[in-house]
């Protein structure tokens, strides 16, 4: 938990956050017990987290700055540069086929770009010598016996010429965007109906985040979206509940996250606790 001290390389002065006063706690299968913060009152881990987010967003601390796998995303989901290449895509089927390729390579940038700008066969001869995907890669959404390197090329595309046309007739039915829930459920849908897989919901999750940085107007970026075991893991942190794999719900015929029990009670309470804090550096697409 301790950062190291600040440390120069190769003319990068690294401000690295520190965690003084953290108590040490008990492992299992490399994971804290408890909040390694439990002996702090709610309000200074408050303090810690958006301090936290500060420095996520400036990108000082070196474990922020040079583990990109870790660390991929961007505070302000708008700044990713994902959205920067992707709205000068105004094709629904390629918006989709290049979102879930990416999603489902678990945000392999170089199959992203290289898929863009120099088309599926290309990149069916680079995955022949080169990596396809992040190599944190969850394998278990995938079918039994994927060869995931073939999947990239022709699984998201068949799933964009199969989904594009009735997820833009359904939207427009709803007069509003889907929310990133109400998205991510119809891709799940399909996937395991269409293309076997047995629990696609993390990256279809993940397609529907990454459509909401880019096209806010088709999926909505203020909407709830469920977390998954690393969200849970920081939530555990912060409030000292570990809530991972407690939270029933269901996502009801408005797009909208309707908890079912008391832990979902609790997480979405949580979560709008977090959201309100007026130290919370988060102003937009929060």
């Amino acid at each position: 938990m301790q950062s190291t001290l600040t440390r120069f390389m190769e003319g990068v002065d690294y401000k690295n956050i520190t965690y003084k006063g953290t108590s040490p706690v008990v492992l299992k299968d490399g994971k804290p017990t408890e909040s390694w913060m439990k002996d702090w009152p709610l309000d200074k881990r408050l303090d810690k987290f958006f301090e936290f987010c500060q420095e996520f967003d400036l990108r000082r601390d070196q474990l922020l700055a040079e583990d990109y796998q870790i660390f991929s995303h961007r505070l302000h989901w708008h700044e990713h540069p994902f959205c920067d290449i992707m709205k000068k895509v105004t094709d629904p089927k390629l918006r989709l086929w290049y979102t879930l390729t990416f999603s489902f390579s678990n945000e392999h940038w170089g199959t992203l770009t290289r898929l863009m700008y120099q088309g599926p066969e290309n990149l069916r001869e680079h995955f022949k010598e080169n990596r396809h995907a992040r190599n944190d890669l969850f394998q278990i959404y995938y079918p039994k016996n994927t060869l995931v390197k073939d999947w990239l090329i022709d699984g998201p595309k068949k799933a964009a010429e199969d989904m594009w046309e009735f997820l833009e007739k359904h939207r427009h039915r709803l007069e509003r965007p889907y929310t990133m829930m109400e998205y991510a459920k119809l891709l799940e849908k399909y996937f395991k109906e269409k293309q076997n897989f047995r629990s696609p919901l993390y990256p279809c999750k993940n397609t529907a985040r990454y459509m909401a940085m880019a096209y806010p107007d088709i999926v909505d970026p203020e909407s709830v979206l469920f977390g998954g075991t690393g969200h849970f893991d920081g939530m555990h942190q912060i409030f000292g509940v570990n809530l991972n794999g407690k939270v029933q719900y269901d996502i009801d015929s408005d797009g909208q996250f309707i908890p079912r029990n008391k832990n979902g009670e609790l997480w979405l309470a949580q979560m709008y606790q977090l959201r309100d804090d007026p130290r919370n550096p988060m102003r937009e697409q929060k």
